[in-house]
């Protein structure tokens, strides 16, 4: 009895060998599916490395200590500098600075000391605009600049006249800008455009209810050669040109007129 019950007991051992066998896959036989337990994760996506256009959030200060805050763009020996309307909001840039970026610019948007769409706006806050501007091109020489272009639409292009006076870009667009904001004391002297020698171009709409065509063509008649005009269809203000069917032609022309007169090194 005991030398059967070990004669069974081997058969045992070896049904359970047999099947331990046909489930891990004896040679010869068809491979079982891996269960997902087993399966290894599948792998994550390298992080793309950051490219030269890729924004990165900047701070700065105003000569007067005020805070300023921006994104900047690209990389490269020639700055482009974006200056906001008097919204102050920077949405507007986001598609069109990296255009320049990919073009070999280094170019920042940036917010005035102000908040954006503010309820209340006074002279202070106009004049500011002069102070942040300059802060801007600093921060952008402290990078590296060594030519400058300046680009302001509305307020900002009042701004970056008066900036451009002293600063001496190689290259200035302003878009749907006054010479003079009386009831904000805030103005652009005739002898301010004189002084700009830099090739110049002005943009507005014809039928813009904010800044009337014939004060940005008021500018322009004042400023000094080379200079020239370009008129869209429609209503639209200043960057609210983007979002038409002129947006378009609006950047490959802005594009053309900076890469022509400041090329990218």
């Amino acid at each position: 009895m005991p030398r059967l019950s070990l004669v069974a007991h081997q058969i045992v051992c070896i049904a359970a060998l047999a099947l331990f066998l046909a489930a891990c896959g004896a040679p010869g036989a068809a491979p079982e599916a891996i269960s997902s337990a087993t399966t290894p994760p599948p792998m994550l996506p390298t992080p793309a490395t950051p490219t030269p256009a890729s924004p990165r959030a900047v701070s700065f200060a105003a000569a007067d200590g005020a805070q300023l805050i921006g994104t900047l763009y690209g990389a490269g020996a020639t700055a482009v500098v974006l200056s906001n309307m008097g919204d102050n909001d920077l949405a507007p840039w986001e598609a069109f600075a990296p255009r320049l970026a990919d073009r070999g610019y280094l170019v920042l948007t940036y917010k005035y000391r102000y908040p954006t769409n503010s309820s209340r706006f006074d002279s202070g806050m106009a004049n500011h605009t002069l102070d942040d501007l300059r802060a801007a091109i600093a921060f952008v020489r402290g990078a590296g600049a060594q030519r400058l272009v300046l680009l302001g639409a509305s307020l900002g292009g009042m701004a970056t006249a008066k900036a451009a006076a002293d600063e001496k870009p190689v290259a200035m667009i302003i878009m749907a800008a006054p010479v003079d904001l009386a009831a904000y004391d805030y103005r652009v002297a005739p002898n301010e455009l004189q002084s700009i020698a830099a090739p110049k171009l002005f943009i507005a709409s014809e039928g813009d209810r904010t800044v009337p065509f014939a004060d940005t063509k008021r500018m322009f008649e004042l400023a000094s050669d080379p200079k020239e005009l370009h008129s869209y269809p429609g209503s639209a203000h200043g960057l609210q040109l983007f979002k038409t069917e002129h947006g378009d032609d609006l950047t490959q022309r802005l594009v053309a007129f900076i890469t022509a007169n400041a090329p990218a090194t």
